[in-house]
């Protein structure tokens, strides 16, 4: 798979060495963000042109994070000369317009090495339930946790929280808390727990 994905542009070694070493960790962070482009999409050449300069170059800027944080060599370059026109004040919608028309098949290939490498998705199995409280005291310790830079708990925390369903809290609020965790993203972490505690514990 490394090779598969080197030829089409991403450096796994390289990013691998970003996710401290953990290529599991990286390959969950690659999946998730080529599934939502492949479901969202890129802003489309017509509305990029409509954006202001500093509304253009802050999604630039956000695709360039994301794409330099997974060794997206080749797109994250292209996004870089592109930010660096708007910035220069004449936006390369040229470019932006090659970015746009290559990048979601790009992801789309990228999914497909990935599952080639997984296998098909195993059938669902039973999910245990978890009780509210249990959850509230997670996400409490994992707020303290998170402040301190507890790493290994804050990980444990994480498996617990995608190993159950938890009654009213929501499933898909509480994964986006830990796949920010598995990427090491914790301010972002932190700010989606505290919204999911203000609204749960008020």
């Amino acid at each position: 798979m490394k090779e598969r994905l080197f030829e089409i542009g991403v450096d796994v070694d390289d990013a691998v060495r970003r996710f401290m070493g953990r290529q599991e960790l990286f390959i969950k962070a690659l999946k998730k963000f080529v599934n939502d482009i492949i479901a969202n999409g890129i802003t489309d050449i017509e509305t990029a042109m409509t954006m202001d300069a500093e509304e253009f170059r802050k999604y630039i800027h956000g695709l360039k994070g994301v794409t330099a944080n997974l060794s997206m060599r080749e797109m994250n370059a292209l996004l870089i000369e592109i930010e660096q026109s708007v910035k220069a004040g004449n936006p390369d919608f040229v470019k932006y317009e090659y970015f746009h028309g290559h990048f979601p098949v790009m992801a789309q290939q990228i999914r497909e090495i990935i599952l080639a490498e997984e296998g098909p998705v195993p059938a669902a199995a039973f999910i245990p339930s978890g009780s509210e409280e249990e959850c509230r005291e997670l996400l409490k310790k994992l707020s303290k946790y998170l402040m301190m830079g507890m790493a290994k708990e804050c990980e444990d925390i994480t498996i617990t929280l995608r190993g159950k369903s938890w009654g009213n809290f929501e499933k898909d609020d509480l994964l986006r808390v830990c796949d920010a965790i598995d990427g090491y993203d914790y301010a972002k972490a932190m700010e989606m727990v505290d919204d999911i505690r203000s609204i749960k514990f008020n």
